[in-house]
C-alpha cells in the first residue's frame, strides 16, 4: 500500500504571491515601496477654478482659440483627479501656467430701457452679473463667453420687458427667481440640466419678472422663436 506524502506548506515569505512588492510591514499592513505610484490625488472646486483662470488667460493671450478653450474648460469642470487636470495646462507658456488666477471681472449692469441690447462673444463672465429690461429687450448670449468661475449668478429683472439668455449646451441652469403677471422659462430637461449629463458651467438665475419675460434657451435646442426674434432685430 502506497502512501502520499503531502506537499510542505509554504513558509511565510516564500509563497508565490509574496515578494518584495507585497511584503507586510510590522503592523500587518502592506509596505508601499519607493517608486511605485500611489492613488491619484483628488481635486476640488478651488483647483478647477485655478485651471479655469489659466485657460481664460490663455484665451485672452491668443494661445487657445475659442473652440479649444471650450473643450478644455469642459474637461476641467469634469476632472476629478490631478492626473486629469494637469494636462489641460501642461502645454501652455510657463508664465501663463505659473501666474495666479486672473481676478474676477466686475461688470456694469446690462440695462435695456425702451431699447434693445445685445451682449455676446468671448467676454469674461463675472461671478455675479445683473441684466435689466424695462420696456425693452435684452439678449445675453453666453455660448462663447469665458467662464472664469465654475459657478456664476445672473440676476435677471424684467419689468414690461423681455430678457433672453442663450446658455452653452453643457450648462447647468437653476432658476430661483419669481414672476408676477410675467413668465420665466428655463431650457428643457429636469431642473435645466443637459440631456446628456455633461458637466459644464453652473448658471444660477435669480431676479423678478413683472409683466415681462425671462426666457433661457440652450444652444442646440429648439430655437425657432429665438431665431424669429433675432430676424426682427433692429
Amino acid at each position: 500500500m502506497s502512501s502520499v506524502t503531502p506537499a510542505p506548506a509554504d513558509r511565510p515569505g516564500t509563497g508565490p504571491d509574496t515578494g518584495p512588492e507585497s511584503a507586510p510591514g510590522g503592523s500587518g499592513r502592506l509596505v508601499k515601496l519607493p517608486g511605485r505610484p500611489g492613488p491619484a490625488a483628488r481635486v476640488g472646486d478651488a483647483d478647477r477654478d485655478r485651471v479655469a483662470g489659466i485657460l481664460a488667460d490663455a484665451l485672452a493671450g491668443g494661445y487657445l482659440d475659442p473652440e479649444e478653450h471650450a473643450e478644455r474648460l469642459e474637461a476641467a469642470y469634469a476632472a476629478r483627479t490631478d492626473a486629469a487636470l494637469a494636462p489641460l495646462t501642461a502645454d501652455l507658456p510657463a508664465r501663463a501656467d505659473a501666474a495666479p488666477p486672473a481676478p474676477a471681472p466686475s461688470g456694469e449692469p446690462m440695462t435695456a430701457v425702451f431699447s434693445k441690447l445685445r451682449r455676446g462673444g468671448a467676454w469674461p463672465v463675472p461671478p455675479h452679473s445683473v441684466a435689466e429690461a424695462r420696456f425693452g429687450a435684452l439678449l445675453l448670449d453666453l455660448r462663447q463667453a469665458v467662464f472664469t468661475r465654475r459657478e456664476v449668478e445672473l440676476q435677471a429683472d424684467s419689468f414690461c420687458g423681455k430678457i433672453v439668455v442663450i446658455v452653452p449646451q453643457n450648462a447647468r441652469v437653476y432658476d430661483t427667481g419669481s414672476a408676477l403677471f410675467g413668465k420665466r422659462s428655463m431650457p428643457g430637461g429636469s431642473g435645466g440640466q443637459p440631456a446628456d449629463g455633461a458637466e459644464g458651467p453652473v448658471i444660477r438665475i435669480s431676479g423678478r419678472s413683472v409683466f415681462g419675460k425671462v426666457v433661457v434657451h440652450r444652444d442646440g435646442g429648439p430655437m425657432r422663436h429665438l431665431r424669429e426674434w433675432l430676424d426682427n432685430w433692429s
